[in-house]
Parts: structure tokens; sequence; C-alpha cells
């Protein structure tokens, strides 16, 4: 059988890390036997904290997982292996839906473009844990350009504290608040340090390694 487990990601007031990282605090608001049960609650606890000046939400994670995996690790801890991944805006709205599974059961084919929400040259926040603010260098690759698994559906980015690296693509939100001049200076210049300058009349081409997105469910 299989069941739903949803986590609301609280960005803490008052807990900015170096670099413009800020703290995170995942809270399990329930395991469901549906989607649309798990997504019912999204949309009760968006209302509730819609307007709240103490709660600030980043966004939801909704996990797939088999009901006696969730049995023997307990839902209130992470569980290593997931059959899908969701994630949701503050507002309730879906922002990404990774629909394979990290245990190598499923294929990645690519993401539909209109499900690619950030371009190259974008700041984001990505969920890694602490809430990182990163710059968008290339996105993911699109439907048909590819026959991989979970950790290819992902972004390229950069970050003070990671250099380069591969953010796995549900885990990607909106910029919280601003980043200051100095911390976009950093970032940019980690992107700098990376990125090769395209010869004329051509594209810059995507030159990071690729990195494993850590699992989070």
């Amino acid at each position: 059988m299989r069941v739903y487990r949803l986590i609301e990601i609280q960005v803490l007031d008052g807990g900015k890390l170096p670099h413009g990282n800020l703290f995170s605090h995942e809270t399990v608001l329930g395991v469901f036997s549906s989607t649309q049960n798990a997504e019912e609650m999204i949309r009760i606890n968006a209302a509730k904290f819609k307007d709240s000046s103490y709660h600030h939400v980043l966004g939801y994670a909704l996990y797939e997982n088999e009901l006696d995996d969730l049995a023997l690790h307990g839902p209130w801890k992470q569980v290593p292996s997931f059959l899908s991944v969701r994630t949701y805006f503050a507002d309730g709205t879906l922002n990404a839906f990774c629909d394979c599974d990290n245990v190598g059961e499923r294929h990645w084919h690519g993401r539909e473009q209109k499900s690619i929400h950030y371009k190259r040259g974008d700041f984001v926040s990505v969920w890694m844990g602490d809430i990182v603010p990163a710059l968008i260098g290339d996105t993911p690759r699109t439907t048909g350009k590819i026959d991989g698994d979970w950790t290819d559906d992902c972004y390229l980015a950069y970050s003070v504290d990671t250099g380069h690296w591969h953010p796995f693509t549900p885990y990607v939100f909106p910029l919280v608040g601003k980043l200051t001049k100095r911390i976009k200076e950093m970032i940019e210049a980690e992107r700098d340090e990376w990125e090769e300058p395209p010869a004329p009349g051509t594209a810059r081409r995507r030159t990071a390694k690729r990195r494993k997105p850590a699992a989070k469910a």
C-alpha cells in the first residue's frame, strides 16, 4: 500500500547563517491515503498562515512512500526511499513533481518546459536542510532528451558554500527575502569561476560536473 507523507517547510525568523543561508524547520503534517487528501491539508494550512507575521512557510513537500517503509522508519523520521516527490509553494500551488523513485525502478525522461519555473540568471532558494540562496546556471533537461534516474531531474546552480552543484528540481523555490549586494557578488563570482566565457557567436556551455542531490524523504 502506498501512502503520502506531507511536510511543511518553515523559514525560521532570526535564523540567518553565513552567506545568506537561512535556518529551516520541517514539520510532518500527516500521512494520507491520497494526494487529494494531502493537498486539502495544504490548502487548510496555507490559509491559516497566509497573513501570519511570525510563521513563514517556504513551501510543502509530499513524499509517496510504501506503507511498510514508513512503518519501519516512522513518519516523523527521514525515510531513505521514495516513489515520487511533489513540492508546493507557500500558497499551496504545485511547484514541481518528480514521478521517479530513488530505488531504481522508474526512469526519468525529462521535464516538460511548462514545469520549469526558473531560468538561467534567476536567484532562487534551495531547500537542503538549511535554505540556501543560489544562482541558476542551467535548467533541467526537457522531455525526450534523456533516459536517466531521479538525480538527473536537477538544475545547474551556484552558491557560496557549494560552488557549482545540481539541486533536485522539487527542492528549488523562489528566493526568500532579498540578498545583499555582497552576497550576490559572491555567488556571481562562484559562477564566473566555473563557467568558461563563450566563443563569439556561440551559446555559453554547461561546464560544471554533475553532483547527486541528497534524498530528503
